[in-house]
């Protein structure tokens, strides 16, 4: 099973584009955004509870809102970013998050990171795909990279590789075999999802003192929005599951940065670096062989 990992990786990195470009284009409020992108989690996230089942002891639950306090800050600070800076800036918080995750996941279970040492060609197709990814992804865009952009999203880095790990150690500890990760996979999201619409409603209610009507647009937008959050975010996390370690999944899924130069240059004819682009996707294979 833990071949199947770079494939969902792969997937998710298609999907995570779309999620960190989509309020560049869409140019939401990130608190209404988090809170209205519920409409579409709500529907999914009970279909798939009909289909696969969820865990049933209430640790997970609480570990899970735990989480999805921190997420939801994340969110507004990584669509906050989006919006200012334009999604292909926010996604450099992706490599600081795969390094993140690897270090915290190695101290938590250093096997994963001493399984390599015993063959050392994983370890150098694993190191050198490290170092491929964040040099390449650095500098795929050309003047992309701005101080105040990068300041903005370390704390998402931050946040999310914490999440990354948590999450790992959540599914690992709560489900087994493959159906029954999927279900915690999506009890999981739809746990962090519920506890961010809750904290976008406090926000709006210390900022604003009430909740305006939400437009047409916004719900339907919010809505598509929600739903593809709670599928991709699940296959990303059964991803994270039955990886060795949660920072291999951020190598291949920084591949997301690729998929954004690439529609940039397609339909707005904006300059990349197109060996950093060779150079990522190297990079991702790379960890991609020598993990599995």
């Amino acid at each position: 099973m833990e071949m199947l990992w770079p494939l969902l990786a792969l997937g998710f990195s298609f999907c995570g584009a779309v999620i960190v470009g989509f309020n560049h284009w869409a140019k939401l409020d990130s608190t209404r955004l988090i809170v209205l992108r519920g409409a579409g989690v709500v529907p999914v996230a009970l279909l798939a509870w009909l289909v696969v089942p969820w865990p049933a002891h209430g640790d997970f639950y609480v570990a899970a809102a735990a989480m999805g306090v921190l997420i939801a800050f994340s969110d507004i600070l990584l669509f906050k970013a989006a919006s200012t800076h334009g999604g292909r800036l926010a996604a450099l918080y992706i490599p600081m998050k795969m390094l993140l995750g690897f270090v915290v996941w190695g101290l938590i279970a250093p096997s994963s990171v001493t399984a390599l040492a015993e063959d050392w060609w994983r370890m150098v197709l694993v190191l050198a795909g490290f170092g491929l990814c964040s040099g390449a992804l650095f500098s795929l865009r050309k003047q992309d990279a701005s101080w105040a952009g990068l300041v903005a999203v370390a704390p998402v880095a931050v946040l999310l590789a914490l999440g990354d790990v948590v999450a790992k150690y959540a599914l690992n500890t709560s489900a087994d075999g493959l159906l029954a990760v999927v279900g915690s996979a999506v009890a999981f999201v739809t746990t962090t999802t519920t506890m961010g619409t809750v904290v976008g409603l406090v926000l709006i209610g210390v900022k604003h003192r009430r909740f305006a009507m939400p437009t047409r647009r916004e719900v339907v937008l919010s809505a598509a929005f929600g739903a593809l959050l709670l599928a991709s975010l699940s296959v990303l996390l059964v991803a994270l599951a039955i990886a060795p370690n949660p920072g291999y999944v951020g190598a291949v899924t920084m591949l997301s940065a690729l998929w954004l130069a690439i529609h940039g240059y397609i339909y707005h004819g904006e300059r990349a670096n197109w060996w950093s682009g060779v150079a990522l996707l190297a990079g991702a294979v790379a960890v991609a062989v020598g993990s599995v």
